[in-house]
């Protein structure tokens, strides 16, 4: 099946940001990103609607059922998310495309947000897959900064 994988990293803390976020607010921030993924990327998803909520009895991870709208192309996916506690969360969607957000740092203890994504296309040509690369590298960037940066107006704000 074509698919494209992509990854994106960023300083959380870079030089000259001024408020500096520790990793225990990046992980609400995650967390609360499973529930309203319209809050940290919306000109990617437009809605998300919780299906379910439940703890995996052999592993103790949450796991989040929703369903998110995505804003270009109005397409609903249904996700089934699960929090590793507390670094990564996944986002695997029917069709087998998996997303992680994951927290991590250096060994000089700077912070780091890094998604990945496999983006699965099962309608598409091998031809057709080099222009939705290009697309979603710039939409993993997006993703990466603008959840960044809404952590930092979360923080500030004093919501997380």
């Amino acid at each position: 099946m074509p698919t494209n994988n992509i990854a994106f990293t960023a300083p959380v803390n870079p030089p000259g940001t001024g408020l500096r976020l520790h990793s225990d607010q990046i992980w609400t921030g995650l967390r609360l990103k499973i529930r309203s993924a319209e809050t940290f990327v919306p000109n990617a998803i437009s809605s998300t609607t919780v299906i379910s909520e439940s703890i995996d009895p052999t592993t103790g991870n949450e796991v989040t059922v929703r369903e998110v709208v995505f804003v270009e192309s109005e397409r609903k996916a249904q996700e089934t998310v699960t929090a590793f506690a507390p670094s990564r969360v996944v986002y695997k969607q029917q069709d087998g495309s998996t997303i992680s957000n994951v927290i991590s740092e250096d060994m000089h203890g700077e912070l780091y947000v890094t998604y990945t994504f496999e983006w699965r296309h099962p309608d598409v040509t091998d031809e057709e897959l080099p222009a939705l690369l290009n697309k979603e590298k710039k939409m993993s960037r997006m993703a990466v900064d603008g959840t960044i940066a809404v952590l930092r107006r979360l923080v500030d704000t004093g919501k997380i």
